[in-house]
């Protein structure tokens, strides 16, 4: 995963980020209540040698020899020498080492001075251990070091600094806790939306393709609400971002194969609810608009969806024509939005489409068709399920693969591409359909002529009216044409 990975998988999650710190916040927030306050009290003791010379060398070594036993004294102090006399004094139930945890010790640094903490939970209380300790400290010290013949010094001990009654707890520490909470939170976060971002194998934009070896990104088409009502984006909006996905998606196919372009093409997708069919009937218009001659055929004999979509006769079609009930010229219709093509529906649901689409016959009516037409359109089953969609490609100029956007995965839509070069079809590409929109809408604010006055659309030359408004679409026909 390279950064830029990272980057595009955290935004994806940046509700998994927003909620972490705060999650993390709370969490610390928690853990202050339930803590126990605790105060810590620290005293200062001064250890010196006295000594009966001016010398001094002398008086530097006494110096130094200072330094180096009050690292000694400093683990006297939790030794029961000095914690069982403060537990008799204070009257506490306790025991020694249990006290010894409570003590702390430090000594700086060439110096022969030794501080000494004690925690309680009670701030009165933790003064009185550590002035105690203090005191049973020096006579301790007083008791192995005191003056013996022959020694030419003695040890001095000061109390250069008594413990005093702390004002506020040492811990817990409600801000210190919080920037901990809050770090913690990010880093959670973060790590969190890289995880899910790594397990997750779904395709979530068109630069997820890329992943795929020998997938090329056709187009990407933006999730909108007005889709689930209205399957053509021109019924919708015809300047909004998922017609003009369609225009740009109709432009990249003409750069496909420019000295063989493909003129029979099939659409389909790993799964069924991907989008192929929604795909296939936007393609075909647009193509239409463009003043190509397009033929939609439905070759989805199993779950057909064109003629409802389109208003048109189900009665006869392909099926009719693969057995010899009728002839392509009967069961071509006509559906009309601004532009006009011929649909083939599918017909009456046979026993076994797998075996009538991989007849020669099937084969023959696509090159029917495309003698009369510029581009064919072959909606076909999805490509895991079933085999027809396979059986379909094996004839045609090439396969437009539609993943949806959340729900394809990685492998599936590998699964379908293998599946086509097992029977030597051609990919011609992936469509990504139902991708978040973007929320940069520069570029549509522009094309748009209701914001720019006097702007036109030049690939969509609809007649206005004097009132300057565009006609409603007429309803889709069903005409049948010889």
């Amino acid at each position: 995963m390279t950064i830029s990975d990272l980057v595009r998988g955290l935004r994806r999650h940046l509700v998994l980020l927003a909620i972490a710190p705060v999650l993390g916040v709370v969490v610390a927030q928690l853990i202050t209540m339930l803590q126990s306050p605790t105060y810590e009290s620290k005293a200062s003791v001064f250890f010196s040698l006295s000594q009966t010379t001016d010398r001094l060398d002398q008086a530097y070594q006494g110096t130094l020899l200072s330094q180096q036993k009050v690292r000694s004294y400093a683990d006297i102090v939790t030794t029961p020498t000095v914690t069982e006399p403060v537990l008799r004094e204070l009257g506490l139930r306790m025991r020694p080492d249990t006290l010894a945890k409570r003590l702390s010790v430090e000594v700086p640094l060439d110096t022969a001075l030794l501080n000494v903490s004690a925690s309680a939970s009670s701030p009165v209380m933790a003064a009185r251990i550590v002035n105690s300790v203090t005191r049973h400290l020096a006579k301790a010290v007083s008791d192995l070091e005191g003056p013996q013949a022959g020694r030419p010094w003695a040890i001095q001990i000061h109390v250069v600094r008594p413990g005093a009654v702390p004002a506020e707890p040492s811990s817990p520490k409600p801000m210190l806790n919080i920037i901990i909470g809050l770090v913690l939170g990010v880093i959670a976060g973060i790590a969190a939306g890289a995880l899910k971002d790594a397990l997750d194998t779904r395709i979530g934009q068109a630069a997820d393709v890329s992943r795929i070896k020998g997938l090329a990104v056709l187009g990407e088409v933006p999730r909108e609400f007005a889709a689930r009502r209205h399957v053509l984006a021109d019924d919708t909006d015809r300047f909004g971002k998922r017609a003009e996905a369609y225009r740009k998606l109709r432009t990249n196919l003409r750069f496909i194969g420019v000295d063989r372009p493909p003129r029979t093409i099939v659409i389909s997708s790993p799964h069924r609810g991907d989008g192929k069919s929604s795909t296939a009937l936007n393609v075909a218009f647009s193509l239409a608009d463009d003043g190509a001659r397009v033929v939609l055929v439905d070759a989805d004999l199993r779950r057909s969806s064109i003629a409802a979509s389109l208003g048109l006769v189900e009665g006869a079609g392909l099926t009719s024509v693969l057995a010899g009930q009728a002839k392509i010229a009967d069961v071509v219709q006509q559906a009309k939005r601004r532009s006009t093509i011929k649909v083939v529906t599918s017909g009456p649901v046979p026993p076994n489409p797998s075996e009538l689409l991989g007849t020669r016959r099937m084969q023959q009516v696509l090159e029917e068709l495309r003698e009369h037409a510029d581009y064919v359109i072959v909606d076909s089953p999805p490509l895991l399920p079933v085999a027809d969609a396979a059986v379909v490609a094996s004839g045609c100029d090439g396969v437009i693969l539609v993943a949806r956007a959340g729900r394809t995965k990685y492998d599936e839509l590998r699964s379908a591409a293998e599946s086509l070069a097992a029977v030597n079809a051609e990919t011609l590409g992936v469509v990504v359909n139902m991708t978040k929109p973007s929320s940069n809408d520069r570029y549509y604010r522009y094309i748009s002529p209701g914001r720019v006055p006097g702007a036109r659309n030049s690939e969509s030359p609809v007649p206005r009216g004097s009132d300057g408004l565009e006609p409603v679409p007429s309803a889709a026909t069903h005409e049948p044409t010889a």
